[in-house]
């Protein structure tokens, strides 16, 4: 009789610790989530007044640069190294890994992607690429 009531009153303690873990995680998701959210700067006229001046017949397709860039920069045309923080390919390209490599993502990520015509690179399933 002693060990059943032991053991009742064992289940009840841990099953608070639970709930009280649980109810913890949840009131301090939101905090978690609002502090890793990040927002870019506002492209300021400052900002865009030191930024190159670019033409179309000099670039060929004038775009964005990658992440929280305000300034124009060249979209990188057929061949051209291309990766996940560089400035995208022109379009109709699209930035592929190397065909044999063994880490297609870390090539994206590291910039050693190449920009090749979309209809050039064959479909496979689970393959890497940046449009």
């Amino acid at each position: 009789s002693d060990k059943r009531q032991k053991s009742t009153l064992k289940y009840p303690i841990t099953m608070l610790h639970v709930l009280l873990e649980l109810l913890l995680l949840v009131a301090f998701a939101d905090v978690t989530r609002s502090e890793l959210a990040f927002r870019c700067p506002s492209c300021s006229a400052e900002r865009q007044a030191a930024c190159p001046a670019l033409t179309a017949e000099s670039c060929g397709e004038i775009v964005r640069e990658p992440g929280c860039g305000c300034c124009p920069v060249c979209a990188r045309r057929v061949g051209e190294p291309c990766g996940v923080y560089t400035p995208r390919c022109t379009s109709g390209l699209r930035c592929y890994p190397e065909p044999d490599s063994e880490l297609p993502l870390e090539q994206l990520v590291r910039g050693l992607g190449r920009c090749a015509l979309k209809a050039d690179a064959e479909p496979s399933t689970g393959s890497a690429e940046l449009n």
